[in-house]
């Protein structure tokens, strides 16, 4: 994935359209925005941040304090491209990332299953000696192996999370997980059905593994916003989700 330029292009060009972008941007938003006005000026990093999406959307609202870092020379390129403070930086050393600065708010989507047990845990603990007082740390993690397919192949990830594994690297870290929810869980089962038919697929040699790509697809205007509306009625319907192929958690100092 780090070294695919041709999946940054697809993030890059559709973070701000895609419907799974749009919401998982506008939760992190309704958590910063629980906790600070852009009036406050609140210091914000987003770590492993790909093409800079989730920095330019905090940015359209008001934020103005936001950095972030990216493994990807890729990443970086695109999101220096949109005039944003991201340089190259490592989620194993995350302690090495402007030693000696504090933030608000550190944010690390759909990065850290490119990590064993204990890098998550360190990671974990380098970002906790990053926030500032009060300050919280929103994470994104793709769930449950039965949602695994040929995303997960394409990205790189050998493997999906559950909220346990999380309760355990954040009590190793010092850290307290305050929220989470499973998501989208409407649309659970119509991921499952298509993840299977795929991983079907590729048990009978019907899909070629080295040229797979991304589900970073835009589906076009009707569906996307189908989708959207959708996953969004269903934040406020069910604001802790059951199930789902994301892990969305807030995680604090207790």
């Amino acid at each position: 994935m780090v070294d695919n330029r041709a999946e940054y292009q697809r993030m890059h060009d559709l973070e701000g359209s895609l419907w799974w972008y749009q919401i998982l941007h506008e939760k992190i938003l309704r958590q910063i925005n629980r906790r600070f006005t852009p009036a406050d000026n609140p210091s914000i990093l987003d770590a492993a941040c790909g093409t800079g999406g989730l920095l330019s959307y905090l940015q359209k609202h008001g934020f103005h304090a936001i950095c972030g870092f990216d493994y990807s020379s890729h990443g970086v390129a695109f999101s220096q491209g949109r005039g944003l403070d991201v340089s190259f930086g490592d989620l194993r050393k995350v302690a090495d990332f402007r030693p000696g600065s504090m933030f608000d708010v550190v944010i690390c989507n759909d990065a850290l299953y490119f990590l064993n047990d204990q890098e998550i845990k360190v990671a974990l603990t380098d970002f906790k000696a990053k926030l500032n007082p009060g300050g919280i740390l929103l994470i994104n993690i793709h769930a449950h192996e039965a949602f695994s397919g040929t995303h997960d192949v394409a990205v790189g990830s050998t493997r999906r999370f559950v909220l346990s594994d999380f309760s355990r690297y954040a009590k190793s870290a010092g850290l307290r997980i305050s929220y989470h929810t499973y998501w989208p869980f409407i649309l659970s089962l119509p991921i499952w059905l298509v993840r299977e038919w795929q991983r079907r697929q590729i048990r009978r040699g019907k899909i070629d593994i080295q040229t797979l790509e991304s589900d970073v697809q835009y589906p076009g205007h009707f569906l996307n916003s189908i989708l959207h509306f959708i996953t969004k009625t269903e934040q406020f319907l069910m604001p802790r989700g059951p199930f789902g192929s994301s892990l969305f958690l807030v995680l604090q100092v207790p």
